[in-house]
């Protein structure tokens, strides 16, 4: 099990990031190839690891190490327990049950059981947020499988916890200046912003800080363009075409949005031209 140091609540840190397990691999295969990722994570006073994706980082000692040692380069690495939510939403606690709704709008056997086993007719009348999640979380209603560890496997457990969290400093610390997911998975994207969506009608009299994502595409590009990596040896570490969301400016100066599969060769193009943003 690795040793991380837990947080209860965020104080006056500015500068945000939530690691994902995907992300944490592939930064971890960097490394393995000579590259020094973390480079990306010296923006941040703040960094953190929702408990339940810590339980998934643990399924593999490559995993636990690279941590560790970012741990032990100083990098503010902290966990984060999904039951102490409500302390970082003020006690908000009906608040936070919409949001741990939001964020499961896709997955309709996990709102099913939310509105079976938590909701009420009077929000007064719900269970403590922190026994209801626990029991969410034991009880996961997705279908599970027993991973070589022994552990079962919950799927999207981690994607969601990540969600709520990202909601929870968005919509509750307005003074957060940068708030990051780092993250592969294309369920922790539409998740996060199918939950914003749903939200505004929640808090209609608050402006959330905007989420921005770091996909391992991005991350390429970040190092390609930092001199980290040679664009032309790129094929060492995106072995296989992707779907991208990127911002491009277009001759008139206008942006245009684009979602599209990317091979290696137009990934050059795009990472060459500066007017180019890599969204997820």
């Amino acid at each position: 099990m690795i040793d991380i140091p837990k947080i209860t609540k965020i104080d006056d840190k500015r500068h945000i990031a939530l690691l994902d397990t995907s992300s944490l691999s592939f930064m971890q295969g960097l490394q393995m190839k000579g590259v020094q990722p973390e480079v990306v994570l010296k923006d941040y006073d703040l960094i953190l690891i929702p408990e339940w994706v810590l339980i998934e980082i643990n399924d593999a000692p490559g995993r636990v190490s690279y941590v560790q040692d970012l741990i032990g380069k100083g990098y503010p690495i902290y966990c984060i327990e999904e039951e102490t939510y409500s302390d970082l939403a003020g006690g908000e606690e009906g608040n936070l049950y919409q949001i741990v709704l939001a964020s499961t709008c896709q997955l309709a056997r996990v709102r099913g059981y939310l509105r079976r086993c938590v909701q009420t007719t009077d929000p007064l009348d719900m269970d403590a947020y922190k026994d209801w999640i626990k029991k969410l979380y034991d009880e996961w209603p997705i279908s599970e499988e027993v991973l070589s560890t022994g552990r079962i496997k919950k799927k999207n457990a981690g994607e969601v916890s990540i969600t709520i969290l990202a909601e929870i400093v968005s919509w509750y610390y307005p003074e957060t200046k940068a708030l990051t997911v780092y993250s592969q998975d294309g369920d922790t994207y539409e998740f996060q912003r199918k939950a914003e969506a749903d939200l505004r009608a929640v808090f209609a009299s608050k402006t959330p800080v905007p989420v921005s994502y770091k996909s391992n595409d991005a991350i390429l590009c970040q190092l390609v363009r930092n001199g980290n990596i040679n664009i032309e040896n790129i094929g060492d570490y995106r072995k296989d075409v992707r779907k991208i969301t990127y911002s491009k400016e277009q001759d008139d100066h206008s942006i245009v949005l684009v979602t599209e599969l990317v091979d290696n060769a137009l990934f050059a193009q795009l990472v060459d031209d500066e007017t180019v943003h890599i969204i997820f």
